[in-house]
């Protein structure tokens, strides 16, 4: 079995494949945007993640998709994203800044807006 994992980390080309999991707690956001129906999903997915300010956004899942019925040509997209440190529990101010910035962001790409 040792030889097995042996060859196996040898093929991952020296690749960091674990990382430690961080004793610290996470910090759990939903974000619920309106959209345009021709912005795909993939897209507003790919703006927030490109806002990964430190590294501190770990996860973006995406959690529903709803059409309002009194907003023709709209769409809502929400996601469930999940910020955490390594080295230490994140505060309310440093999460919400890193919001205010994916929201920033997806009105001027995409001019999408939080869904109120």
């Amino acid at each position: 079995m040792p030889d097995t994992i042996l060859s196996l980390s040898n093929t991952l080309n020296g690749r960091v494949v674990f990382r430690p999991y961080s004793n610290f707690p996470p910090v759990l956001r939903d974000l619920s945007i309106l959209a345009d129906t021709g912005i795909k999903q993939g897209d507003i997915m790919q703006t927030i993640l490109s806002i990964n300010s430190g590294k501190l956004l770990k996860k973006v899942s995406l959690y529903d998709i709803y059409q309002p019925k009194n907003e023709a040509g709209k769409i809502s997209y929400t996601y469930s994203l999940e910020y955490r440190a390594d080295d230490r529990t994140l505060t309310s101010e440093e999460v919400n800044g890193i919001q205010d910035k994916i929201i920033a962001e997806l009105k001027k790409k995409h001019k999408a807006e939080l869904r109120k």
